[in-house]
Protein backbone atom coordinates (compact mmCIF):
# COMPACT_ATOMS: atom_id res chain seq x y z
CA UNK A 1 0.00 0.00 0.00
CA UNK A 2 1.13 3.53 -1.14
CA UNK A 3 1.32 6.13 1.61
CA UNK A 4 2.83 10.14 1.15
CA UNK A 5 2.62 10.74 4.64
CA UNK A 6 4.34 9.35 7.68
CA UNK A 7 2.35 6.33 8.96
CA UNK A 8 2.80 7.37 12.61
CA UNK A 9 1.93 11.07 12.07
CA UNK A 10 -0.81 10.34 10.39
CA UNK A 11 -2.01 7.62 12.76
CA UNK A 12 -1.46 8.96 15.59
CA UNK A 13 -3.42 12.72 14.85
CA UNK A 14 -6.65 10.56 13.56
CA UNK A 15 -7.00 8.36 16.67
CA UNK A 16 -6.78 11.52 18.28
CA UNK A 17 -9.06 13.28 16.29
CA UNK A 18 -11.59 10.97 16.11
CA UNK A 19 -12.51 10.38 19.72
CA UNK A 20 -11.52 14.02 21.14
CA UNK A 21 -14.25 16.02 20.24
CA UNK A 22 -16.73 18.42 22.61
CA UNK A 23 -14.11 18.05 25.01
CA UNK A 24 -13.64 14.27 25.35
CA UNK A 25 -10.34 12.87 26.70
CA UNK A 26 -8.64 11.56 23.98
CA UNK A 27 -9.27 7.80 23.39
CA UNK A 28 -5.17 7.25 23.92
CA UNK A 29 -5.63 8.73 27.28
CA UNK A 30 -8.65 7.05 28.73
CA UNK A 31 -6.86 3.35 27.73
CA UNK A 32 -4.68 3.65 30.79
CA UNK A 33 -7.84 4.57 33.01
CA UNK A 34 -7.66 2.08 35.84
CA UNK A 35 -9.72 4.01 38.44
CA UNK A 36 -13.63 3.26 36.66
CA UNK A 37 -16.21 0.84 38.33
CA UNK A 38 -17.74 -0.22 35.50
CA UNK A 39 -18.10 -4.20 34.69
CA UNK A 40 -16.35 -5.79 32.26
CA UNK A 41 -18.83 -6.51 29.08
CA UNK A 42 -18.95 -8.77 26.21
CA UNK A 43 -16.63 -6.25 24.05
CA UNK A 44 -14.09 -6.18 26.52
CA UNK A 45 -14.36 -10.17 25.72
CA UNK A 46 -13.87 -9.70 22.79
CA UNK A 47 -10.85 -7.36 22.89
CA UNK A 48 -8.92 -9.97 25.19
CA UNK A 49 -9.55 -12.82 22.61
CA UNK A 50 -8.34 -11.07 19.48
CA UNK A 51 -5.43 -10.05 21.76
CA UNK A 52 -4.99 -13.47 23.21
CA UNK A 53 -4.92 -15.06 19.00
CA UNK A 54 -2.48 -12.22 17.78
CA UNK A 55 -5.84 -10.43 15.79
CA UNK A 56 -6.48 -6.74 15.45
CA UNK A 57 -10.41 -6.31 16.59
CA UNK A 58 -12.36 -3.53 14.58
CA UNK A 59 -14.95 -2.13 16.86
CA UNK A 60 -18.12 -0.55 15.27
CA UNK A 61 -19.51 1.91 17.68
CA UNK A 62 -23.12 3.14 17.00
CA UNK A 63 -26.14 4.47 18.78
CA UNK A 64 -28.80 5.79 16.53
CA UNK A 65 -30.18 3.52 13.51
CA UNK A 66 -30.21 5.97 11.28
CA UNK A 67 -29.50 5.66 7.46
CA UNK A 68 -25.86 6.72 7.96
CA UNK A 69 -25.63 4.14 10.76
CA UNK A 70 -27.02 0.84 8.79
CA UNK A 71 -24.91 2.61 5.20
CA UNK A 72 -21.70 2.47 7.43
CA UNK A 73 -22.21 -0.67 8.91
CA UNK A 74 -22.74 -2.04 5.76
CA UNK A 75 -19.44 -1.04 4.58
CA UNK A 76 -17.82 -2.05 7.48
CA UNK A 77 -19.34 -5.78 7.43
CA UNK A 78 -18.28 -6.22 3.66
CA UNK A 79 -14.27 -4.90 4.88
CA UNK A 80 -13.61 -6.95 8.05
CA UNK A 81 -15.84 -9.85 6.37
CA UNK A 82 -12.82 -9.39 4.29
CA UNK A 83 -9.88 -9.78 6.77
CA UNK A 84 -11.18 -12.52 9.03
CA UNK A 85 -7.51 -13.68 9.12
CA UNK A 86 -5.98 -11.08 10.63
CA UNK A 87 -9.09 -9.35 12.31
CA UNK A 88 -12.07 -10.14 14.15
CA UNK A 89 -15.06 -7.38 14.51
CA UNK A 90 -18.02 -6.27 16.64
CA UNK A 91 -20.93 -3.81 17.01
CA UNK A 92 -21.18 -1.80 20.04
CA UNK A 93 -24.16 0.26 20.93
CA UNK A 94 -22.93 2.98 23.29
CA UNK A 95 -26.45 3.41 24.90
CA UNK A 96 -26.60 -0.18 25.86
CA UNK A 97 -25.50 -0.72 29.57
CA UNK A 98 -22.98 -3.90 28.99
CA UNK A 99 -21.16 -1.80 26.67
CA UNK A 100 -20.06 0.84 29.73
CA UNK A 101 -16.91 -0.29 29.91
CA UNK A 102 -15.62 -0.66 26.44
CA UNK A 103 -17.25 3.35 25.68
CA UNK A 104 -15.54 4.52 28.60
CA UNK A 105 -12.07 2.87 28.27
CA UNK A 106 -11.99 4.29 24.34
CA UNK A 107 -13.46 7.61 25.83
CA UNK A 108 -16.02 7.41 22.34
CA UNK A 109 -19.11 8.64 24.40
CA UNK A 110 -19.24 11.86 22.85
CA UNK A 111 -17.72 11.12 19.55
CA UNK A 112 -19.72 11.48 16.12
CA UNK A 113 -21.37 8.25 15.35
CA UNK A 114 -21.19 6.20 13.49
CA UNK A 115 -17.19 5.26 14.70
CA UNK A 116 -15.43 3.00 13.59
CA UNK A 117 -11.59 2.06 15.79
CA UNK A 118 -8.66 -0.86 15.01
CA UNK A 119 -7.56 -2.12 17.78
CA UNK A 120 -3.58 -4.07 17.42
CA UNK A 121 -2.75 -7.10 19.02
CA UNK A 122 -0.63 -4.87 21.47
CA UNK A 123 -3.34 -2.83 22.49
CA UNK A 124 -2.37 0.38 19.86
CA UNK A 125 -5.78 2.26 18.31
CA UNK A 126 -4.19 2.38 14.47
CA UNK A 127 -7.25 3.66 12.97
CA UNK A 128 -10.31 6.09 13.77
CA UNK A 129 -12.91 6.67 11.80
CA UNK A 130 -16.33 8.81 12.55
CA UNK A 131 -19.26 8.78 10.56
CA UNK A 132 -18.14 8.55 7.20
CA UNK A 133 -15.61 5.95 5.79
CA UNK A 134 -14.95 3.68 3.06
CA UNK A 135 -13.25 0.03 2.53
CA UNK A 136 -10.06 0.92 1.37
CA UNK A 137 -9.55 3.11 5.19
CA UNK A 138 -10.71 0.13 6.97
CA UNK A 139 -7.56 -2.26 5.22
CA UNK A 140 -5.32 0.62 5.81
CA UNK A 141 -5.78 -0.04 9.83
CA UNK A 142 -4.02 -3.25 9.54
CA UNK A 143 -0.15 -1.69 10.05
CA UNK A 144 3.21 -3.12 10.46
CA UNK A 145 4.05 -4.94 13.76
CA UNK A 146 6.67 -1.74 13.86
CA UNK A 147 4.39 0.93 13.35
CA UNK A 148 1.94 -1.10 16.12
CA UNK A 149 4.80 -0.95 18.34
CA UNK A 150 5.56 2.82 17.88
CA UNK A 151 1.94 4.04 17.98
CA UNK A 152 0.96 2.02 21.50
CA UNK A 153 4.60 3.82 22.94
CA UNK A 154 2.75 6.96 21.95
CA UNK A 155 -0.68 6.18 23.13
CA UNK A 156 1.06 5.35 26.50
CA UNK A 157 2.80 9.09 26.39
CA UNK A 158 6.22 7.83 25.41
CA UNK A 159 9.02 8.96 24.02
CA UNK A 160 9.64 6.68 21.11
CA UNK A 161 13.14 5.39 20.07
CA UNK A 162 13.27 3.36 17.58
CA UNK A 163 16.07 1.12 16.75
CA UNK A 164 16.68 0.12 12.97
CA UNK A 165 19.03 -2.44 12.49
CA UNK A 166 19.47 -5.92 11.28
CA UNK A 167 20.12 -8.38 14.45
CA UNK A 168 20.18 -6.03 17.20
CA UNK A 169 22.53 -7.31 20.06
CA UNK A 170 23.13 -5.91 23.43
CA UNK A 171 25.74 -3.89 22.01
CA UNK A 172 23.88 -1.80 19.87
CA UNK A 173 22.38 0.91 20.49
CA UNK A 174 24.16 1.77 23.90
CA UNK A 175 23.47 5.17 24.32
CA UNK A 176 20.02 4.77 23.59
CA UNK A 177 19.90 1.86 26.01
CA UNK A 178 21.75 3.92 28.71
CA UNK A 179 18.99 7.16 28.01
CA UNK A 180 16.34 4.78 29.43
CA UNK A 181 18.10 4.12 32.61
CA UNK A 182 18.73 6.95 33.42
CA UNK A 183 15.88 7.52 36.24
CA UNK A 184 15.10 10.78 34.20
CA UNK A 185 14.00 9.48 31.33
CA UNK A 186 13.28 5.71 32.40
CA UNK A 187 9.64 5.92 32.70
CA UNK A 188 9.16 8.21 29.64
CA UNK A 189 10.83 6.22 27.08
CA UNK A 190 10.70 3.41 25.09
CA UNK A 191 12.60 1.19 22.66
CA UNK A 192 11.05 -0.11 19.46
CA UNK A 193 13.32 -2.32 17.32
CA UNK A 194 12.81 -2.64 13.77
CA UNK A 195 14.83 -5.17 11.48
CA UNK A 196 15.01 -2.88 7.98
CA UNK A 197 15.27 -6.41 5.97
CA UNK A 198 11.40 -7.05 7.09
CA UNK A 199 9.40 -6.01 3.65
CA UNK A 200 6.45 -5.49 5.85
CA UNK A 201 8.24 -2.51 7.38
CA UNK A 202 9.55 -0.97 4.32
CA UNK A 203 6.66 1.63 3.83
CA UNK A 204 7.05 2.85 7.07
CA UNK A 205 10.53 3.02 7.48
CA UNK A 206 10.57 5.10 3.88
CA UNK A 207 7.61 7.84 5.89
CA UNK A 208 10.32 8.20 8.14
CA UNK A 209 13.36 8.75 5.36
CA UNK A 210 15.25 6.11 7.18
CA UNK A 211 18.24 4.55 4.88
CA UNK A 212 19.58 1.53 6.32
CA UNK A 213 20.63 -0.12 3.64
CA UNK A 214 24.45 0.32 4.65
CA UNK A 215 23.75 -1.84 7.20
CA UNK A 216 24.31 0.97 10.04
CA UNK A 217 21.94 1.18 12.94
CA UNK A 218 19.42 4.32 12.91
CA UNK A 219 18.33 5.64 16.17
CA UNK A 220 14.79 7.21 15.43
CA UNK A 221 13.57 9.48 18.08
CA UNK A 222 9.56 10.23 18.33
CA UNK A 223 7.43 12.41 20.21
CA UNK A 224 4.04 11.06 21.38
CA UNK A 225 2.09 13.50 18.97
CA UNK A 226 3.81 11.05 16.47
CA UNK A 227 6.47 13.48 15.47
CA UNK A 228 9.65 12.80 14.59
CA UNK A 229 12.32 15.05 16.38
CA UNK A 230 15.65 13.35 15.61
CA UNK A 231 17.36 10.32 13.34
CA UNK A 232 21.19 9.53 14.98
CA UNK A 233 23.42 7.42 14.23
CA UNK A 234 23.74 3.57 16.25
CA UNK A 235 26.90 4.85 18.11
CA UNK A 236 25.82 7.80 19.40
CA UNK A 237 26.37 8.09 23.48
CA UNK A 238 23.70 9.14 26.05
CA UNK A 239 24.92 12.48 25.78
CA UNK A 240 24.63 13.05 22.12
CA UNK A 241 21.56 11.96 22.04
CA UNK A 242 20.29 14.31 24.94
CA UNK A 243 21.78 17.49 22.85
CA UNK A 244 20.26 16.65 19.96
CA UNK A 245 16.50 16.42 21.45
CA UNK A 246 17.41 19.48 23.91
CA UNK A 247 18.30 21.25 20.26
CA UNK A 248 14.73 20.03 18.82
CA UNK A 249 13.04 21.19 21.42
CA UNK A 250 14.81 24.53 21.27
CA UNK A 251 13.88 24.79 18.08
CA UNK A 252 10.74 24.27 17.52
CA UNK A 253 9.49 25.78 21.00
CA UNK A 254 11.88 29.09 21.55
CA UNK A 255 12.22 30.33 25.28
CA UNK A 256 9.79 27.17 26.15
CA UNK A 257 7.04 28.68 24.48
CA UNK A 258 4.77 26.20 21.96
CA UNK A 259 2.25 27.29 19.57
CA UNK A 260 -1.27 26.81 21.17
CA UNK A 261 -1.99 22.77 20.28
CA UNK A 262 1.52 21.82 19.02
CA UNK A 263 3.33 19.49 20.51
CA UNK A 264 6.34 19.19 18.89
CA UNK A 265 9.14 18.98 21.31
CA UNK A 266 10.10 15.92 23.20
CA UNK A 267 7.79 14.07 24.99
CA UNK A 268 5.55 16.88 24.12
CA UNK A 269 6.37 19.08 27.10
CA UNK A 270 8.32 22.21 27.10
CA UNK A 271 10.76 23.38 29.44
CA UNK A 272 9.98 26.75 31.55
CA UNK A 273 10.39 29.77 30.03
CA UNK A 274 13.92 31.32 30.36
CA UNK A 275 13.79 34.34 32.49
Amino acid sequence: MKRTKSHVQTLAALTLAACSLAGTTPVTAQQTTSASTVSAGPADAALHNAARDGKYLFVYFWKQNDQQTQSMQGVFDQATGQMTDVANAIRVNITDPSNASIVEKFGVSRAPMPLSLAIAPNGAVTQGLPVSFNENQLREAVVSQGTAACLKAMQDRKLVLLFVKQNIDAAAFQGARELTQDERFAASTQIVNIDPSDASEQSFLQSLKVDASAGNGVLVVMTPAGQPVATIAENATKDQIIQRLTAASTSCCPDGKCAPGQQCCPGGNCAPAKK
